[in-house]
């Protein structure tokens, strides 16, 4: 009975003290939860809220042109050559006015083909002096025919017909003389008939002359005007023909003085001389631009850029392209002076990105960024860092990015309090890569942590939340 009454006690008494751990390690479990204790913050990156100016850009690196430039090319053409040598150079960075000397090209051949041109215009000129000269002949055969030869020979038919005639009125005279002596016996039969035949002669040489002269009025008078004038427009054709070879000589003989002159090369306008070396995309020269060095036709070889237009080219990864405006301010810092800043601003974003020079190399758009004031630093070649800011504003609460942690879709910051750390809501802004504005949760001068992962479990966030 006793046995069985202590057996009970103990019972009692072990799970009264089981209960009792039970709540004890429940409450220091909730203590925990809600009041942390203490933690060895010793190693702990601390940070200071703090609030200011904020700035969101864009930094990248970019070469210094003109946005203005001259780009003078070489206007000799190879002709089968290889190319044009240069002979002698202006040196690269100096400062030309208009019609000054910049280069000077081997114009060598060129002057001998010059040279032999000039000799076949000389005598294509004497070919159109000799052609002329035969056209001029001809006219004046076709005038002379029509105002000398043609009458000579006119007169001299008309007078063979008159002779013609006179010759058978007298024929015919005799014939009626001798007629009456014949019929008076006083002359022979033998002598009547030679003068009917001579009348007959008569009458025949008539019709000869006749005929001749008309033959000689409707038909060789046509004829012959008609043959001088097919000659005076051969003669034409001939003038035509040699003016037309002599004008061709003349434009190829300018063309090769041309030529010429355009191997002796000089600033169109005033700038800064740089030369137009040519790099592939992994920055190896392919063309240099120097004495001895050959040109092809149409080769960039200087580039005359307005010093007092200058502008940064750059290029900006497509992840970050879509917040870039043309009109936002920028900051340029030369890397010969990365201490002198200049204003600039964006002022054109590439439509289309630039060719990729690699299989899965970054997308890159071009972006144009003008210096609002050039000086004498801001040279064409050089290259500098480019910062585009985004965003600015004034009075913002911040802290280091990598201070917040994300939990369940929520930021959070660790708060240091003394020896203790408090997980702490925020609701966070924009963000420039270093610091993150923060819009509510934090005052200025409270400390966090920058390297809060270290310390979650110290924390009521879960050691494994996302961050």
């Amino acid at each position: 009975m006793i046995n069985t009454r202590r057996r009970g006690i103990t019972k009692t008494i072990v799970l009264t003290v089981v209960l009792l751990l039970i709540a004890g390690a429940i409450g220091m479990f909730l203590t925990r939860q809600s009041q942390p204790s203490g933690v060895n913050l010793e190693n702990a990156i601390i940070y200071k809220v703090f609030e200011g100016d904020f700035r969101s850009s864009i930094v990248e690196s970019g070469d210094l042109e003109s946005s203005s430039s001259i780009e003078i090319r070489c206007n000799v053409k190879a002709k089968g050559r290889g190319g044009t040598t240069i002979l002698k150079l202006i040196p690269e960075g100096e400062m030309v006015e208009k019609n000054q000397f910049l280069a000077q090209l081997d114009d060598s051949v060129l002057r001998d083909e010059l040279t032999q041109q000039q000799i076949m215009v000389a005598t294509d000129e004497a070919a159109v002096i000799q052609a002329e000269n035969d056209l001029a002949t001809a006219e004046a055969i076709l005038e002379e025919y029509k105002k000398g030869t043609y009458q000579n020979e006119l007169a001299q038919n008309e007078s063979e017909k008159a002779l013609a005639e006179e010759t058978m009125r007298r024929a015919i005279q005799y014939l009626e003389y001798s007629a009456r002596l014949s019929q008076k016996g006083y002359l022979t039969r033998t002598r009547l008939e030679a003068d009917q035949f001579a009348v007959k002669k008569a009458e025949k040489d008539l019709s000869i002359a006749s005929e001749k002269l008309k033959l000689f009025k409707e038909f060789t008078y046509e004829r012959m005007v008609k043959e001088f004038e097919n000659e005076i427009k051969k003669q034409n054709a001939n003038v035509k023909a040699a003016k037309k070879r002599l004008e061709l000589s003349r434009l190829r003989e300018s063309e090769f003085a041309a030529q010429v002159a355009a191997c002796k090369i000089t600033a169109p306008d005033k700038g800064m001389v740089v030369y137009a070396n040519e790099v592939d995309r992994r920055g190896n020269a392919t063309t240099i631009i120097e004495e001895g060095a050959i040109l092809r036709d149409g080769q960039p070889i200087f580039r005359l850029p307005d010093p007092t237009k200058m502008q940064v080219l750059t290029t900006v990864n497509d992840s970050k392209i879509n917040d870039v405006r043309v009109g936002q301010p920028a900051i340029i810092r030369l890397d010969t002076d990365p201490d002198l800043e200049f204003k600039g601003r964006v002022s054109k974003v590439a439509s289309f990105p630039l060719p990729r020079r690699w299989y899965q190399a970054p997308i890159e758009y071009e972006v144009w960024v003008e210096i609002v004031k050039p000086t004498e630093q801001t040279r064409p070649g050089l290259r500098g860092k480019v910062e585009i800011v985004i965003e600015e504003s004034k009075n913002k609460v911040q802290v280091p990015v990598s201070s917040l942690v994300k939990h369940q879709g929520q930021y959070y910051v660790l708060v240091k309090n003394g020896k203790q750390l408090e997980a702490r809501s925020v609701k966070i802004g924009s963000n420039n890569d270093q610091f993150i504005v923060i819009e509510s949760g934090l005052r200025p001068d409270e400390l966090v942590l920058v390297d809060p992962e270290k310390y979650l479990e110290s924390t009521n966030l879960d050691s494994t939340s996302e961050p």
